[in-house]
């Protein structure tokens, strides 16, 4: 029997671009059973800035409490700061219940499409590369953390999807950040992928942005 594959994303936006978490190196495809998809906006300013009417169901056998939804096939869980471990355990927590499945079905491998800041208007270009790798590196150090608090170990899988000339955060500044937030490995498979991504408050869309692929390695 073959065994299920699951995975976890951080930071989406609307369903209508949300994260191809089938994608692997080599423009390859590894068709995931479930994905637990979470988002930095509480469920209500989720539904605001994407004009989106769904009915959720707040979970208060975690901690912190998380509000949740399925969308389509998926669990989207709401108002996780990935920076916080104790948001991605709540999350991951939220999800097994859903799924039926063990934690690290779902935090073994976590995705993220074009991480930026918010409030990113307010931050002059000469700034906005460092606070980019604050973020990145804190990611890191939280998903690391919430595995450990949910007992999981061996190797955790970090994809990142992010243009190698991002001029938020280019290749070499990515890398730092994810060996800083204690990758013990990042590779970079330079083919292209064309996304549609929107923009963080939701109120433009960008079309076909060339993205490439990055895999960093965390060991438990």
């Amino acid at each position: 029997m073959t065994k299920e594959k699951g995975a976890l994303t951080i930071a989406e936006g609307t369903p209508a671009y949300k994260t191809d978490a089938d994608i692997i190196f080599n423009n390859g495809k590894d068709k995931k059973d479930f994905v637990l998809r979470t988002c930095y906006d509480d469920i209500s300013v989720w539904k605001s800035k994407h004009g989106i009417s769904i009915s959720g169901f707040k979970d208060k056998s975690v901690s912190p409490q998380k509000w949740a939804a399925k969308i389509d096939k998926d669990y989207w869980v709401f108002g996780v700061d990935a920076q916080k471990p104790d948001d991605i355990f709540a999350a991951v927590k939220i999800g097994m219940r859903c799924y039926n499945v063990k934690a690290s079905d779902l935090i073994s491998d976590i995705y993220v499409k074009n991480l930026n800041v918010e409030n990113e208007h307010q931050i002059g270009r000469d700034a906005i590369v460092n606070v980019n790798q604050k973020l990145y590196e804190g990611v890191c150090k939280a998903i690391v953390q919430a595995a450990k608090l949910l007992g999981v170990q061996g190797i955790l899988n970090f994809h990142v999807f992010s243009n190698i000339k991002n001029p938020k955060i280019p290749m070499e500044s990515l890398h730092k950040a994810l060996k800083d937030g204690g990758a013990e490995s990042v590779v970079t498979d330079e083919t292209p992928h064309k996304f549609n991504v929107s923009s963080n408050d939701g109120r433009r869309v960008f079309e076909n942005l060339i993205s490439h692929f990055h895999l960093a390695k965390f060991r438990l």
